[in-house]
């Protein structure tokens, strides 16, 4: 029995199922039904109830999960401790950004802590809000940036910011000139390239819709925030979103952008932390850098 053993039994208990843990915990599902049969078979006991839903904790596979959320969280404190002995924040800081984020700040929270903190190493990670939230939970991340708070009470999320979506399209591409302000409404009268509605920002683009009773006209709907700047290059549509997303192609003036009011669409940016886990000095030096 160790520590990896009892941070992916832990896993399967969150999720109830080796199928969903094993998506979640990136472990192929007969390795990590190896690991439990073997931890059983060490403890003489058995953890779980299997069935065909997924399976269900024991008296003792709860009793066991009790102990190991102790053992790991006391981990954690003493390698933070350890490393709060020295006189320089040293170490890794996992940072979770959203694709639009990632582009306006990655490259400046890289920067300021390399010069200010040479021993701090920022470890960037590239996702949907979501997914940042379950990344928090699971001890993937340290820190995330995102758009979407999460009802787990472990999360505490504050509010840091607040952007504002744009039309984006490829200039080369459009035929007539596009007005530097629509309303809302008038976005009925653009093909529309937007993310499925399981991104956040999809969603917000939906609801300000709904709210004023119009019907957006979606051409394309990708699984994926990163090919949506290719296709409007394409001249494929316009698109609703972040600007920090194709900061770098308006600044070389290949993509041009106009506001959007009546009503304007605002999302609130959050940074997220795990409050349930101990945070060593390299995180706290990234926390200050981002909450600046």
């Amino acid at each position: 029995m160790d520590i990896k053993s009892l941070r992916l039994f832990l896993g399967i208990i969150k999720h109830r199922s080796i199928t969903k843990a094993s998506r979640h915990l990136y472990i192929a599902q007969p390795a990590l039904g190896l690991y439990l049969r073997r931890l059983e078979d060490e403890l003489g006991v058995e953890l779980v109830t299997r069935h065909a839903r997924g399976v269900t904790p024991t008296a003792a596979g709860l009793k066991l999960a009790e102990h190991a959320e102790r053992l790991i969280s006391q981990m954690h404190y003493i390698k933070n401790e350890l490393q709060n002995l020295r006189d320089t924040p040293s170490g890794p800081a996992l940072v979770g950004l959203t694709h639009g984020t990632g582009q306006l700040l990655a490259a400046q929270l890289v920067k300021s802590v390399a010069i200010e903190y040479p021993d701090v190493s920022v470890c960037l990670r590239d996702s949907i809000s979501e997914s940042l939230a379950k990344m928090l939970n699971d001890g993937r991340l340290d820190l995330a940036l995102c758009y979407a708070p999460s009802d787990d009470q472990d999360l505490r999320f504050t509010p840091i910011g607040k952007e504002t979506l744009v039309l984006t399209y490829w200039k080369d591409s459009v035929t007539e000139k596009v007005p530097d302000e629509i309303e809302f409404k008038d976005l009925v009268d653009y093909p529309l390239i937007l993310p499925s509605t399981k991104f956040e920002y999809r969603k917000l683009v939906d609801g300000f819709a709904e709210e004023i009773r119009v019907e957006l006209n979606v051409v394309h709907e990708v699984e994926s925030v990163q090919p949506i700047r290719y296709l409007i290059r394409e001249g494929l549509g316009f698109s609703v979103g972040s600007i920090g997303a194709v900061k770098w192609e308006v600044e070389s003036g290949h993509v041009g952008t106009a506001r959007i009011v009546n009503p304007i669409p605002i999302r609130t940016l959050y940074l997220a932390e795990n409050m349930s886990r101990p945070s060593s000095r390299a995180v706290e030096v990234v926390r200050d850098r981002l909450m600046a």
